[in-house]
């Protein structure tokens, strides 16, 4: 028996392949199927079963695309309502993968349909469990997620009752000895207290994971606000990936078919974006800062686009992308489908020969030691979240908003001085700063790469 995890670094998101015997299955697949594939042809196996663990928030899953291209059944819990052909697996449900043994436990909390996959190998040995986003590496997925989503909604507080009363069921059900894999790592928005680790041991996370701890040696309610507290925030994207997983979405092949590549950004071309559509400009923030194309956003390419660009627009808001070359095209355009953003893509802009306004400014040092003292001359701006502000709040006279709430509370910010902004270390004030300047409250300074001047 072999069993193979993949990692999606981007969106920290793990999946699985299992084979025995000539066999293969696959647990919560990425949006790009070619990995599951080219496994299964180098290993001369039979992808039989494609399986969620649930319908996720996060990320755009392939698992319909690998049943259409292998014949692969489709598993996941009756009470997923997939709109696809699939077999609803209830509590104990067994599927067979060659000698080895899949079988479904219903654990609902981070969702109400989320399964458990319990694995035994060969010789019936119980080997792991797949736990989704159900179990974590020292957290539990979050509760709030499925309040307006999915086949089956609830608030979040009861969805963390489930959650209580499904880690106090399965932890007298497996075993210590068996491992954990779950569907994320750390840096996911799925949980709150991930740990830098790709698997563990149920053993293990009784010891040491805070909510399977807490379980055990608290009341309900008291496990419920310790759960729905201090979560991250909730992308824009989350509820649509969960219905574009629920509907079976599209294979990562055609969808990056669909792409309109647009050539370079010139006069010629900038006139043709459509008035209701916004431009995202994914180039470095110093490259946008001396030149874009006016009423842009900055989103810097990084391992946290996807999450931002899910974030700060909409999934039914038209958008173009503005790339610096055709590799930085190839990276991004991962993380657009990774999160099924390209069907309000209208096109992308590969190369800049047109930029008709500057970026945000750079702030003079001796004026970046003045703003934690001297409130008068700009408005300061602190787009961190609140636990951040909460241990180092640097700027006591700052607006706070984060900035996944800029773009709807852009109306808070006073209008008579300069904006001066600032987060943690320089990526989220460089979006947050070409927000402010596409809404046209300038001049704006970015002091988040100089943030470390405000800590001396």
């Amino acid at each position: 028996m072999i069993v193979k995890q993949f990692f999606d670094e981007p969106l920290s998101q793990y999946s699985y392949a299992i084979v025995s015997d000539g066999e293969m299955a696959v647990i919560d697949p990425s949006r790009n199927e070619r990995p599951y594939l080219e496994l299964a042809e180098a290993l001369n196996a039979r992808i039989v079963a494609s399986c969620l663990t649930h319908p996720h928030a996060d990320f755009v899953s392939s698992y319909w695309a690998i049943a259409q291209r292998t014949g692969a059944r489709v598993y996941a819990s009756e009470l997923i309502g997939l709109a696809v052909p699939y077999e609803g697996l209830k509590d104990g449900d067994e599927i067979k993968v060659g000698r080895a043994i899949l079988r479904a436990y219903l654990t609902p909390g981070h969702s109400p349909d989320s399964l458990t996959y319990l694995l035994y190998d060969e010789e019936g040995r119980e080997y792991a469990a797949f736990t989704g986003d159900w179990l974590f590496i020292g957290d539990v997925g979050r509760a709030d997620l499925r309040a307006k989503a999915g086949n089956i909604q609830k608030q979040r507080e009861d969805q963390a009752r489930d959650m209580y009363h499904s880690l106090r069921r399965m932890f007298q059900i497996l075993k210590p000895t068996t491992l954990v894999y779950p569907a994320h790592g750390a840096g996911t928005l799925c949980g709150k207290a991930l740990k830098q680790l790709n698997a563990s041991s149920i053993g293990v996370e009784r010891l040491e994971n805070w909510a399977v701890i807490l379980a055990h040696t608290v009341d309900e309610s008291t496990f419920v606000e310790a759960l729905v507290s201090g979560q991250p925030h909730v992308p824009k994207y989350f509820p649509h990936s969960v219905e574009v997983n629920r509907r079976g979405p599209t294979g990562y092949e055609e969808a990056l078919r669909s792409i309109r590549i647009l050539g370079a950004l010139t006069v010629e071309s900038a006139a043709q974006i459509e008035a209701s559509a916004l431009v995202v400009d994914v180039r470095a923030a110093h490259i946008f800062r001396r030149g874009h194309l006016k009423g842009a956003l900055n989103i810097p390419l990084s391992k946290s686009l996807a999450t931002w660009l899910g974030t700060i627009i909409d999934p039914n808001e038209p958008y173009y992308l503005v790339v610096g070359s055709q590799a930085a095209y190839e990276s991004v355009i991962d993380q657009v489908l990774a999160i099924g953003y390209e069907a309000n893509l209208r096109g992308v802009f590969i190369g800049v020969e047109y930029a008709n306004q500057d970026g945000p400014q750079l702030m003079p040092v001796e004026e970046v030691l003045k703003l934690r003292e001297d409130g008068r001359n700009y408005t300061v701006l602190d787009v961190r979240d609140p636990d951040e502000i909460g241990t180092d709040p640097l700027i006591p006279h700052a607006f706070r908003i984060r900035l996944a709430e800029l773009r709807e509370r852009l109306h808070e910010l006073p209008t008579d001085k300069p904006v001066a902004v600032y987060c943690g270390g320089g990526y989220r004030s460089a979006l947050a700063s070409s927000i402010l300047l596409a809404a046209e409250k300038s001049p704006v300074y970015d002091v988040g790469e100089q943030v470390a001047l405000l800590r001396v």
